[in-house]
């Protein structure tokens, strides 16, 4: 039994309360409000003497921020302007966990710290937990990417890759260790999310993503992350979403350097838009050639899972019509705009002549899969 004399207030307490006695207030920022808040409660803005007017002196306050700290002021200021005011014990986060179906306990103990974000919130854990990303490629951009999708409760991951994991790998391709030297790389990928989130189901492709089998494998995806490392797989990649209208995340390193954009059916420019075709062989190094610092291939592949994140969540603005590119060694960040799709790109344009994938196969042959940077 919640005792009168306290300034604070369990959720157990609450219940054994008559609910036309008690009054909710949200003291959190009016962004966090909107987004989700306890059913009839009001909205506090800037707590102050001015503000307090608004509320009923004939009912017990019941205040609350996210976790019940900032909440406590204002229920002491609250008291000493004469209203019955009391703190909700665990703010917000505790109502959460109590009420929220479809999330489970351990779902939002292990979330708790991004459901609080006003862009998250529990509708928003809950689209994570619908959703589904692909991530072609478990190498330096899919391993970082492919934990964080994991550890944000993305309820449905698919990991692809044909390579085995190899002592060279380690440097760079977090989502391995010595342990598994020799073990097919997505299999191996499996088994670290797994570990890191047993709340979500993971799909491995131990395998070559080819003109064959891409469209039939993305279509199960909602979002699909390009973390291969040769340009053949690329625009197989690109040229597979923008025909199915499966929106994706490109990445490239090199070096010290890094480049991310996203692409969503529309209006929006595609990768092949931008780098038009294939490279001969050779005429561009690869990582094994010119080498890859592991640390940009984190940031590079955190930002391809934000990307998707953000997609998931319908947050924020996404690196559509345009690119990210990251100097490492300077510490540059620079965006670089791309306007509309090409008129001329063979996918999307005007005068597009890649209507399917199979029958173009030729032109994804050299390493048609998903090998990694």
């Amino acid at each position: 039994m919640w005792n009168r004399n306290s300034m604070e207030i369990t959720l157990d307490e609450i219940k054994e309360l008559e609910e036309e006695n008690i009054c909710y207030v949200d003291v959190r920022s009016k962004v966090a409000y909107e987004h989700g808040h306890i059913p009839y409660a009001l909205h506090l803005d800037n707590p102050s003497e001015d503000t307090f007017k608004m509320l009923p002196k004939d009912k017990l306050l019941i205040i609350y921020c996210s976790v019940g700290e900032k909440s406590l002021d204002i229920v002491k200021d609250l008291t000493k302007a004469g209203y019955c005011a009391v703190n909700l014990s665990g703010g917000y986060r505790a109502w959460l966990i109590e009420t929220c179906q479809e999330l489970s306990h351990a779902e939002i103990n292990r979330y708790e710290r991004q459901m609080i974000l006003p862009e998250v919130g529990t509708e928003g854990q809950k689209k994570l937990k619908n959703s589904s990303v692909l991530i072609i490629g478990a190498g330096g951009l899919g391993s970082p990417a492919a934990l964080y999708l994991a550890a944000a409760g993305i309820g449905r991951i698919g990991i692809a890759d044909a390579d085995k994991v190899s002592i060279s790998n380690l440097q760079r391709q977090i989502l391995h260790n010595i342990n598994n030297i020799g073990v097919n790389k997505a299999d191996s990928a499996k088994e670290s999310m797994e570990k890191m989130n047993d709340c979500i189901e993971v799909e491995a492709y131990p395998y070559f993503i080819t003109a064959q089998n891409i469209t039939e494998i993305i279509e199960k995806y909602d979002f699909i992350i390009d973390a291969a490392d040769n340009f053949e797989t690329k625009f197989l990649i690109n040229d597979a979403c923008v025909i199915a209208s499966k929106p994706f995340c490109h990445a490239g390193i090199l070096r010290f350097e890094g480049q991310v954009m996203t692409y969503l059916p529309g209006k929006y420019p595609c990768y092949r838009c931008i780098f038009g075709e294939v490279p001969e062989t050779g005429s561009i190094p690869s990582c094994g050639q010119a080498g890859i610092i592991g640390a940009v291939a984190g940031i590079v592949g955190c930002i391809q899972a934000l990307e998707a994140i953000k997609y998931c969540l319908h947050a924020g603005e996404l690196l559509v019509g345009k690119m990210l590119i990251i100097n490492g060694l300077t510490m540059q960040f620079r965006m670089v705009g791309f306007g509309k799709k090409s008129p001329s790109c063979r996918v999307c344009g005007n005068k597009k002549d890649i209507f399917d994938i199979s029958e173009n196969a030729s032109e994804y042959e050299r390493k048609s899969s998903c090998l990694n940077t």
